[in-house]
């Protein structure tokens, strides 16, 4: 909910006494797809934080001023040194103004891949813009498109979509700022268990709309909330969630600002906290997994009785009796003269006499003999390989912050190059390699088989193109569209298929087929590997692997 058209409006209400009347003093990024607007005033200074790429939009507030010394870009020099006037947000949209004065505005619009800051000049036309600064310069801003909200049952009836797959879906439907989960505290307060709409009666559908009405009016008097599960933070509320506090810690805040700060750092924190522990926990698991596996097999093969100990019997016996072995013979029974019993079938080379016959099994005990140390060597060397793995293991399962799988990285990290190997150098860089083919239009590329499987089924909109070189082992690509009813230029599919097909095993070829589909066409099998789906309706693309 940190980016919900409640919790910005919350947030504008608080900062507004605070930033009116300040000048701005700064604006830069020194974090991907992160802007800093700093504001200075002589008895405070504080900075705006947003980010403006999915799947993790946010705004949120800093007291004092802080920039790094290098990788910083600065950003809208013409704002600087200009007083802010005003900040308010738009109705019933995601669009936040922070007026300054000559007429100028920040227009930030914190929605979708559409999210963007701009920077307008006293004629309405945009002097610079974060995204796509060098299409964007001289238009028109976009306009604020209010959301329909119901104000009464009539209205509540006309936007229910019962045939939505679940209730908490057809509120989000009825109620367009509600996204789902305040749709399942609606449910939750309104005391509907059915999660069929098209089975819900006008009574329950009526219950419904007044919940949602009775939380949209407590949305104005926030008592802001987060909801932990573990060590990982999972949901910002505006007001206690009943439905959310049987199953998660929760943690109240005075402040929506306090609130929304502290659930956009640990979020942050959490996704490093995943770069760096996920990462190692596979590696660690499956070095353990595949060492035990071979100890276990190898005990199983020594647990067999040696055949050293038959050997060197069947060369006692025959250099005891050579002149009972027929010359040619292809074996021969000889009486145990060690053990009691039937005679021993010893199986000779015909071209050997029985001397010579001897001394080569005499020669396979030694052999087998020396092979089974080197075995009973190499199952303890494996073993313990296996143990070490685990006890690494056991140790990173017991980390829980961002600072202790730091430190455990840097305390281990001997140990751990011999598991992770060249996938280490990976291991702290942001999800996913993305390029930017201008007009709104950007591709997300996997790095291995987990992130293919999050890009494409965790980040990946519906209606965004899918893509992967045909018939060979290759990275997961997305075209991500602006918006739902994008379509993308020839130009624009072919260089996103190329990028996919450079990351792929046929990276060397001249020209590669590359299937395309919508997002909501692949899916994948039950019990599927991560990176493995199906693809419903594709169409194919021959393209020259290359990067844009």
């Amino acid at each position: 909910m940190e980016n919900n058209f409640y919790t910005l409006r919350a947030l504008v209400a608080e900062w507004h006494d605070d930033l009116v009347g300040c000048t701005i003093g700064d604006a830069f990024s020194q974090v991907r797809d992160e802007l800093t607007i700093a504001f200075a005033h002589p008895e405070q200074e504080w900075m705006l934080r947003t980010s403006l790429s999915r799947p993790f939009i946010y705004l949120f507030r800093t007291a004092g001023y802080s920039k790094k010394r290098s990788n910083v870009a600065t950003l809208f020099a013409d704002a600087f040194d200009r007083e802010v006037v005003n900040i308010e947000i738009a109705k019933r949209d995601r669009m936040l103004f922070i007026a300054l004065e000559g007429g100028w505005t920040f227009q930030l619009m914190l929605f979708g891949a559409r999210a963007n800051a701009l920077l307008v000049d006293a004629e309405d036309r945009v002097v610079d813009a974060f995204r796509y600064a060098g299409k964007l310069k001289d238009e028109k801003p976009p306009a604020p498109r209010p959301a329909p909200m119901p104000g009464d049952f009539e209205e509540f009836e006309e936007r229910w979509r019962s045939n939505r797959k679940s209730t908490d879906r057809a509120l989000a439907s009825a109620f367009t700022l509600f996204d789902r989960t305040i749709g399942r505290e609606v449910q939750h307060r309104a005391g509907i268990q059915n999660d069929n709409p098209s089975e819900l009666a006008e009574a329950a559908r009526r219950s419904l709309f007044n919940a949602g009405q009775a939380l949209r009016e407590e949305f104005r008097h926030p008592s802001p909330c987060l909801y932990s599960s573990g060590r990982f933070v999972e949901h910002l509320t505006l007001c206690p969630f009943q439905h959310l506090q049987n199953k998660h810690d929760e943690e109240r805040f005075s402040t929506v600002d306090e609130a929304v700060g502290t659930f956009v750092r640990r979020k942050l924190a959490q996704e490093h906290f995943r770069r760096l522990y996920e990462p190692v926990e596979k590696a660690l698991t499956d070095a353990h997994e595949h060492y035990q596996t071979s100890a276990e097999r190898m005990l199983e093969e020594l647990s067999n009785e040696s055949r050293a100990g038959r050997y060197e019997t069947w060369g006692h016996l025959l250099m005891a009796s050579p002149h009972d072995v027929s010359k040619g013979a292809e074996e021969v029974k000889l009486p145990n003269l060690f053990e009691e019993g039937s005679p021993e079938t010893i199986p000779l080379d015909p071209a050997k006499s029985a001397i010579e016959n001897a001394q080569h099994y005499y020669g396979r005990a030694r052999r087998t003999r020396r092979s089974r140390e080197e075995a009973e060597k190499r199952l303890l060397q494996t073993q313990q390989k296996a143990d070490e793995a685990q006890a690494l293991l056991d140790k990173l399962q017991e980390v829980e912050w961002l600072d202790d799988i730091k430190a455990f990285r840097k305390e281990h990290n001997d140990k751990l190059s011999k598991y992770l190997g060249g996938k280490d150098e990976e291991i702290d860089r942001l999800p996913f390699r993305r390029f930017d083919l201008d007009g709104g239009y950007e591709v997300w590329v996997g790095r291995n088989a987990r992130q293919n499987d999050q890009l494409t089924f965790k980040h990946a909109q519906k209606y965004d193109l899918w893509m992967h070189a045909r018939g060979v082992p290759g990275s997961h690509t997305v075209l991500r569209l602006p918006g739902r009813k994008s379509t993308p230029d020839k130009r624009t599919v072919h260089r996103a298929a190329a990028i996919a097909a450079y990351y792929s095993k046929a990276r060397g070829s001249a020209l590669v087929p590359v299937m395309i589909a919508e997002r909501k066409h692949v899916r994948k099998p039950s019990g599927g590997e991560p990176g493995q789906v199906f693809v419903e309706h594709e169409d194919v693309v021959m393209v020259e692997p290359k990067l844009p």
